[in-house]
């Protein structure tokens, strides 16, 4: 060990400055920003630099290349910059701690660290007091390239010091020197566990393991897992502009950027009522029609051909749901000759929507019918709409749920099965909605939130279950017949009066969009599936209104993370990492070790682009997790994208729509920093950094984000 013999600027400048203005008393821990997360542009907030910095060189936080986060520390370091030890005063930035919490005990100091051109990167710990500076220092040359962990101790004296400064340095007079996620950790003279002071969010004995294998392909992903829900209603919900009688450019836009490849039309509960012929045709001439017998009434201005225009300017298509309950055979099967007659445009069709529901409802009343009688219905729609182009998919009706949920027909799945197996295509199945509150007593937002995120889990095992009914049911036709999620999302209460209702627009609720997303793409089955919906003027649309404009909720972040930032060929991921417990809540039952990292990973189809989407659950805490890449060699560089907010009930700040004679209640807020009534611009952040890719990639992974490493092969 070294001393120097005076204080450096550099030390003086970090211990007075930083030790007065950001003191240690009800912190956490010693290291503030660790990773560089926090600041404004290029300053770092917290880290001092040094006064004589601005003339060795350049100290910033960057966003290009990062070891964890989005963030790490760059200094670059010019001819000024001379010596080689910390009296000469090097180029760095630093901040300092009171001892009186390390006195008498063992400190140790461990960083990330990267440099390049000549420079070396360093970090120190310096003890300062009357009995003598002591200090560690580790260091990290240019060569070999690529983030490197490097760790020291220091013994402090139980007396004769007054303070610790925490020191990031450059080395050397060309380069670049890399530091992130600077930890300390203390240890007792007994040889105590160290107490972890700087990794926020870290468990202990709780590190995340991600291991994937790009050699093992899965499967071939179907784009058309990522497809939505758009309804014929209030045109479209505001997909077509009356008043300019054209598409909403602000809808197409965004529609087109999120990129959904399937498009299903002409609503929900809506299709059973929908009869096509009154959505074509001059469009002064359409008549207004009730929506259901459940109330409710719009002029058919959004029909059959501004469907199929709005699928062709966003780059999708549509799947088409046909009127079973009130319609016939005959009608669908015009429709099919009317869409495909010059040449197929819609492959997908399906026979019926929630026909299996039978609630006392109007439209329940005026639709539901038994599983046999539904089997002969749909046999006699799938020969008709086949006889008029024998090309397209037909897909039939399956009452799957999972959890606490209800099914008004016992044995529905088998029976449509039976009967009417040999004239299906898929079968379309809606049990992907969480957490569906039942009872709002004592529950608590948190509570809510970890229910639906623990949901994904036992969805995946109810599509298990599906795939194994269709086989033992059906066996000669298992192999061809796919399976669709046609309606899924995050779904709170329907109520005006529910305090959670709004909350399909907030962050956890794009969680819980990646991790069922993930679910589907790793069922062998699924080979389609539309979320509920792209756009609403209630609570359930990717895209919302704020301020009379139409902006994308925290939901539309996510899915785009698939469509934009994912490949098309699964690979094999295994994950080992810390689990939560949640309460059982609405549909979803109660859940114990559920795994708060979720990831899966995929190859472009040149197979030199890499995915890794990795989903952190923990509302509260990052987690640090490392990832394991074999059967792939990156380039050296690669991207993060970062899907975060400022909590978990974040939102983009679109608003309910206000109705004459609604009230909706007061929403809930989180209860550790909700920001639910604060939604707007920047609560929510979809961001893009640099990171050094090799075949083991250190990164803490945020509270409550969605994180993609994009890497590319050698």
């Amino acid at each position: 060990m070294r001393t120097p013999d005076r204080p450096s600027t550099l030390l003086r400048s970090a211990a007075a400055a930083v030790l007065l203005c950001h003191p240690l008393a009800g912190q956490a821990g010693p290291v503030r920003n660790a990773g560089f997360e926090e600041g404004r542009g290029a300053r770092a907030d917290i880290w001092e630099p040094a006064k004589t910095a601005g003339k060795k060189g350049v100290v910033e936080r960057t966003g290009e290349l990062a070891h964890g986060g989005r963030y790490s520390l760059r200094i670059r370091p010019n001819a000024n910059n001379r010596g080689s030890n910390i009296t000469d005063d090097p180029i760095g930035a630093g901040q300092g701690f009171p001892a009186k919490e390390f006195l008498g005990r063992r400190v140790t100091v461990s960083a990330w660290l990267a440099a390049s051109g000549g420079a070396t990167a360093a970090v120190a710990v310096y003890a300062i007091g009357s009995s003598g500076p002591r200090f560690v220092e580790l260091n990290r040359e240019s060569s070999p390239a690529g983030w490197e962990r490097r760790s020291a101790e220091l013994e402090i004296p139980a007396s004769g010091i007054d303070f610790l400064v925490l020191l990031c340095l450059a080395k050397g007079t060309s380069g670049e020197a890399l530091v992130d996620d600077v930890s300390l950790s203390l240890e007792d003279a007994a040889g105590a566990a160290p107490a972890r002071t700087g990794e926020t969010g870290a468990r202990a004995g709780g590190e995340a393991v991600i291991r994937v294998d790009a050699s093992r392909v899965v499967r071939e992903i179907p784009r058309q897992l990522y497809g939505s829900n758009i309804e014929w209603i209030w045109d479209g919900n505001g997909i077509w502009d009356a008043g300019a009688d054209r598409l909403e450019p602000e809808i197409v836009s965004l529609t087109r950027d999120l990129a959904p490849p399937l498009l299903r039309f002409p609503g929900g509960i809506f299709s059973d009522f929908y009869h096509w012929r009154d959505g074509i045709g001059p469009r002064a001439r359409r008549k207004r029609t009730a929506h259901s017998p459940s109330g409710g009434e719009s002029v058919h201005r959004f029909g059959t051909d501004e469907a199929l225009d709005f699928a062709r300017q966003v780059g999708g298509e549509l799947l088409i749901t046909v009127n079973v309950a009130t319609g016939t055979a005959e009608e669908a099967a015009a429709w099919v000759r009317y869409v495909n007659g010059q040449g197929r445009r819609v492959t997908y069709w399906e026979v019926g929507n929630e026909i299996y529901v039978k609630d006392n409802s109007p439209h329940s009343k005026a639709s539901t019918m038994s599983p046999e009688a539904y089997a002969e219905r749909f046999i006699e729609f799938s020969r008709a709409m086949k006889a008029a182009d024998p090309g397209i998919k037909v897909g039939a009706l399956g009452e799957e749920n999972y959890g606490n949920a209800y099914q008004s027909y016992p044995g529905w799945t088998e029976t449509v099965l039976r009967r009417a197996a040999p004239e299906m295509d898929f079968l379309a199945v809606h049990n992907g909605y969480a957490p569906a509150i039942v009872s709002e007593r004592g529950l608590r937002t948190d509570d809510v939130y970890r229910a639906m995120l623990a949901a994904p889990a036992q969805i995946g095992r109810s599509l298990e279950a599906l795939s194994r009914k269709i086989a033992r049911t059906a066996p000669e036709h298992a192999g061809r017949i796919g399976i669709a999620v046609t309606e899924w999302g995050p779904y709170f209460q329907v109520t005006s009066s529910g305090r959670w209702v709004d909350h399909a627009k907030t962050l956890a609720s794009a969680l819980y969009t990646a991790a069922v997303l993930k679910v589907f793409i790793e069922q062998p089955h699924m080979e389609a599936a539309n979320a509920f919906k792209l756009v609403d003027p209630l609570y359930m649309g990717w895209i919302g209104k704020r301020g009379g404009r139409f902006v994308p909720q925290a939901g539309y972040y996510a899915a785009q993370l698939f469509t934009r930032h994912f490949g098309s060929r699964l690979v094999r991921t295994e994950t080992s990492s810390p689990v939560f417990d949640s309460p059982a809540v609405g549909w979803v039952r109660e859940a114990r070790n559920v795994p708060l990292l979720d990831a899966v990973s995929s190859l472009d189809g040149s197979g030199r682009t890499l995915f890794v989407l990795v989903i952190n659950k923990d509302l509260t805490e990052a987690v640090q997790g490392v990832v394991k890449v074999t059967g792939f060699t990156a380039g050296g560089r690669g991207v993060v994208y970062t899907l975060n907010g400022t909590s978990p009930d974040a939102n983009t700040g679109t608003e309910l729509f206000q109705a004459p004679g609604v009230q909706w209640a007061r929403q809930a807020e989180f209860e550790l920093g909700g920001r639910f009534s604060k939604g707007g611009p920047g609560e929510i952040q979809l961001q893009r950094s640099g990171i050094i890719a090799d075949s083991r990639i250190e990164h803490r992974f945020p509270a409550h984000s969605i994180t993609v490493f994009e890497l590319t092969a050698k």
